[in-house]
């Protein structure tokens, strides 16, 4: 694991389980993907992806490098139910014991004294979590010793550090205290080395396939109040991001008034940190200004949740259109978009809705991609599809205008109320799309249909 400003060296440490390229071939798991924002590319710059992914589940199969038990005719296998495994199991154990009971008691000089005294780099690396995790108000909730790895690390690399050294897979959960009402699960590898009859900490990094924590990516500034929390790494990009979410709070609590909840933003350094934390398949976010979704890749209501910004492209965006994004985003989080199965052309047309409706931008600019294909290709006829939002397609931004304007037919025709009542009747009943439009707009599907292609028949006139 890589940090800004350092790294722990072991050598060619071999991959645990399948390689980073090999995860990253691999499409994203999960029931959907949502896509975020499609205001126009002279505003904004490129589309915004909420990913949902599922949380990934640890294999114990043959084959796999956790074990929890022998395998009949393995090699490894068997060298894991040695009596070496099981004595590095015991200590292991006790290390992560160590470590929490540090973190519960908060004591940094317990918590640093956990790892591994002989590596400058890993007492380094301890300060830095410790002053992570003390500066987000995280708290560990459990840490869960799952498997040793088979195999462990070559000899080349416990030669090097000294000691008996192996990696293992440990599960923890955590929360961010004032934030989260459920805990987050991470899935990590963590390198141990036996000092006399103690094991220490080497190093800790996200499994392969798994999300990586906010508190791994190397020094955090963090913004923090009531109902606002930045984590950046670097002052800028965390005070830049606190503003905007100061200001999304009070932009967002003006069309859903009764939303009390908080905000959490991530400003990972680059590419990679963006990428590690979400799990995502590298080069797939190269354009999205920020990301919406559970922090673990959960789908429960009450996961935790955080926005993900991507510096690099939000930097890019004009002022408006960066206000816009965040504004979005957080319309996701106060509305819990990121884990229910909202159709996305309400979802998206609804976060267009408070995000477009919070700044001052003409029509014929914010449905600029809109006018232009309906000029190209005629009406469309029916309301998006999720399919529609599928980034892969590279023409999302027509499809989230289309969505954001069905929102603002709705709210012109029957209310702002009506449309806020609208949605969160669907968001309570995802799969009742049709008796919500009954109830709250005295409507249906093929009606509001019409009357949508209508709309956009005069948005277009009058472009």
């Amino acid at each position: 694991m890589t940090y800004p400003d350092e790294q722990i060296s072991l050598g060619d440490v071999e991959p645990i389980g399948a390689s980073a390229a090999a995860k990253a071939d691999q499409p994203p798991r999960g029931r959907r993907q949502l896509v975020a924002l499609g205001v126009t590319a002279s505003v904004l710059a490129g589309a915004l992806v909420v990913s949902s992914l599922s949380r990934p589940e640890p294999a114990y199969q043959q084959g796999s490098p956790y074990q929890q038990g022998p395998v009949a005719g393995s090699r490894s296998a068997a060298a894991v139910g040695s009596e070496s495994s099981s004595r590095r199991d015991v200590l292991a154990r006790a290390a992560l014991q160590r470590q929490q009971q540090a973190l519960r008691a908060g004591a940094r000089r317990g918590y640093v004294r956990s790892w591994d005294s002989k590596l400058a780099a890993s007492r380094r690396r301890a300060a830095t979590l410790y002053a992570n995790l003390q500066a987000l108000h995280a708290t560990v909730r459990s840490t869960r010793y799952v498997a040793t790895a088979v195999g462990g690390l070559p000899l080349q690399q416990q030669s090097r550090l000294g000691g008996d050294t192996w990696t293992a897979e440990v599960q923890l959960s955590w929360r961010l205290r004032g934030f989260d009402s459920s805990d987050a699960l991470a899935t990590l590898r963590y390198t141990f080395v036996q000092r006399g009859d103690d094991a220490y900490v080497v190093d800790i990094a996200a499994a392969p396939g798994a999300r990586r924590p906010v508190w791994l990516l190397g020094p955090l500034v963090v913004r923090r109040d009531a109902r606002t929390l930045v984590a950046a790494t670097t002052p800028g990009d965390a005070d830049r991001i606190d503003r905007r979410l100061h200001q999304a709070v009070v932009d967002v609590g003006s069309v859903v008034s009764d939303w009390r909840g908080g905000l959490v933003a991530y400003v990972p350094a680059g590419t990679e940190q963006l990428e590690a934390v979400l799990a995502a398949t590298p080069g797939g976010y190269s354009h999205v200004a920020a990301v919406t979704t559970s922090v673990d890749g959960s789908h429960q209501v009450d996961a935790p949740v955080a926005i993900v910004i991507n510096p690099a492209v939000l930097a890019g965006l004009s002022p408006v259109g960066a206000h816009v994004v965040i504004t979005h985003e957080s319309t996701h989080v106060a509305t819990e978009a990121a884990a229910i199965d909202v159709p996305l052309w309400l979802a998206e047309g609804f976060a267009d809705y408070v995000g477009v409706g919070s700044v001052e931008v003409p029509l014929s600019v914010s449905a600029g991609a809109l006018v232009r294909d309906v000029r190209r290709n005629g009406l469309p006829d029916a309301l998006p599809s999720d399919a529609d939002f599928d980034t892969a397609r590279g023409d999302t931004e027509v499809y989230y205008e289309q969505a954001w304007l069905a929102a603002r037919l709705i709210a012109r025709e029957h209310g702002e109320a009506r449309l806020l009542a609208f949605y969160e009747r669907v968001v309570a009943n995802p799969d009742r799309v049709a008796p919500a439009l009954r109830i709250c707009l005295h409507t249906t599907r093929s009606a509001l249909t019409a009357e949508w292609r209508t709309y956009l028949r005069a948005v277009v006139g009058a472009a």
